[in-house]
């Protein structure tokens, strides 16, 4: 491993251990040295880290960017206004119960979520992030409410502070597992880890694959081996099958407003 190569690393670890440092950078480290040790498997990581899983199928979101939060609504009644009233999804139209819940991919850049993150703490209110064509939704539910004067304005799910801060906390948690796994792979620093076990290690780190790694003293001549062996149940590529699949986005609700029979409910 060249200076260079070993700086970065040690950038990398530096950053992951102070907590006041923002992960975008430490993220854009990683693409770098990722470059560098030819791991296209880092540099995909960081990258979506960095931008964001907007376009990814659900089974290749990491597990620890789904959250729990609530869903809740805004409204307007006759004798005031309603907000942050929470409900169940049971209590949305029949069609959508299925596919609407309260586990919720966090999809957005790290910088927008630290952002995010950072507001919601400062102002003490939860995060608003719209149902997937939420407008069509509440349409379907004022209609079948069936009253002018109780309507319902916003749809959403409410995400806490402690929500966001547990997903930034992963993703440092994950930077450092990944350190570590480099570190007893390539201990002295004389070589640069293969992308092969950049892979095993990227495993660990996102997944929770633990991978047997063995690492060979070094030699007389002061070479080292470091050497991985995958775990049977790994899979496939970055993220493979592991990522926790979520209910499918609501489509086509505009072709079934007026058609649902039943009152819902919502106030009383």
């Amino acid at each position: 491993m060249n200076r260079r190569e070993r700086t970065l690393l040690a950038q990398i670890e530096q950053d992951v251990l102070d907590d006041t440092k923002p992960l975008a950078g430490t993220l854009r480290k990683c693409v770098v040295l990722g470059g560098h040790a030819n791991s296209e498997a880092l540099r995909d990581w960081a990258q979506r880290e960095l931008r964001g899983f907007d376009g990814v199928d659900l089974a290749d979101v990491p597990s620890y960017r789904v959250v729990v939060a609530p869903l809740r609504i805004d409204a307007a009644v006759m004798n005031g206004i309603i907000t942050g009233q929470q409900i169940s999804p049971s209590q949305l139209p029949d069609f959508a119960r299925d596919v609407v819940t309260n586990e919720l991919p966090l999809r957005m850049g790290i910088g927008e979520l630290e952002a995010a993150a950072r507001r919601v703490v400062e102002s003490d209110t939860p995060l608003k992030l719209s149902l997937p064509q939420a407008a069509d939704l509440v349409r379907v539910m004022n209609h079948n409410i069936g009253n002018p004067h109780q309507q319902i304005t916003e749809l959403y799910w409410a995400v806490a502070a402690p929500a966001l801060m547990g997903v930034l906390d992963q993703v440092r948690t994950a930077l450092a597992d990944l350190v570590g796994e480099l570190r007893a792979m390539s201990p002295d620093d004389a070589n640069l880890p293969t992308p092969e076990q950049i892979g095993q290690a990227l495993n660990v780190a996102v997944h929770g694959n633990r991978s047997r790694v063995v690492v060979t003293s070094a030699h007389a001549s002061g070479e080292s081996q470091a050497s991985v062996a995958p775990a049977a149940d790994d899979e496939p590529g970055l993220f493979g099958t592991t990522g926790r699949r979520i209910g499918a986005v609501v489509v086509g609700l505009a072709s079934v407003i007026g058609t649902a029979a039943a009152v819902w409910p919502l106030f009383k």
